[in-house]
């Protein structure tokens, strides 16, 4: 038998729905392979008409989350199929509970292009964006009792380096990844510390940029990069 759903207390719209059966996957209460019910079930689950219904599965099919087939319904798909990248996906993560490694994936894919970036940004950089740079690090500093605009400062600092270095693929990548850094500094943020214990490395990655010393600028955003994925340990472990 498919798995089932609570019936939501009134009608709701494509996102609601998607979400909450978004959430159901992220919780785990439906594992990989597991069948949903078929859709005028699901329907009457809802509360709400097959057509929103129908927008609410294919909304997560483009996402990797099911797949719907001739005979044999819709199902979970695998993790591996899953779009990580995608906001709302990320989302329903964090509400269902952050994941460690998922986080800890992020900080490794980090560790493959951030330092090398922060080397070329050193060397590729327009007088305009050193100052971006270092205006970015500034705000950072102002805003490190401020969660909310640490955050904000924080990725814009990281984002005006990757696209300082003038290569699209990068800068590509770093927009790609938005959503699950901000998704990391949520976590780290809320440390004791940490924002303040991070601020002398982003000082010397801005400083090692603005005076083009490529293998400094590459070494202390290696040193952050690390920093970082040892807070993301620390804070589920707290």
């Amino acid at each position: 038998m498919g798995s089932s759903f609570p019936s939501l207390q009134r009608q709701t719209l494509v996102e609601q729905v998607a979400r909450e059966i978004g959430l159901r996957i992220m919780r785990n209460d439906f594992k990989p392979g597991d069948a949903l019910l078929k859709e005028p079930e699901l329907s009457l689950q809802f509360n709400v008409s097959r057509p929103v219904l129908r927008e609410a599965l294919k909304m997560l099919d483009a996402k990797g989350l099911i797949e719907s087939r001739p005979k044999i319904g819709t199902r979970v798909r695998q993790r591996i199929h899953w779009n990580l990248f995608d906001p709302d996906v990320i989302a329903w993560q964090n509400e269902a509970g952050p994941d460690l490694q998922f986080l800890l994936a992020v900080c490794e894919v980090r560790l493959m292009f951030e330092p090398m970036t922060a080397g070329l940004t050193a060397t590729r950089a327009t007088p305009e964006e050193l100052a971006l740079i270092e205006q970015s690090c500034q705000a950072m500093q102002d805003a490190v009792d401020s969660m909310a605009d640490y955050i904000v400062a924080d990725l814009q600092f990281h984002t005006t380096i990757c696209l300082a270095a003038h290569n699209e693929f990068l800068s590509r990548i770093i927009t790609i990844l938005d959503a699950p850094l901000r998704s990391s500094r949520l976590i780290t943020s809320r440390l004791p510390g940490a924002n303040q214990n991070a601020m002398p490395l982003h000082c010397a990655v801005a400083n090692a940029i603005k005076h083009r010393d490529a293998g400094a600028a590459e070494e202390a955003m290696r040193k952050l990069v690390l920093q970082t994925t040892e807070d993301v340990k620390r804070a589920f472990e707290t």
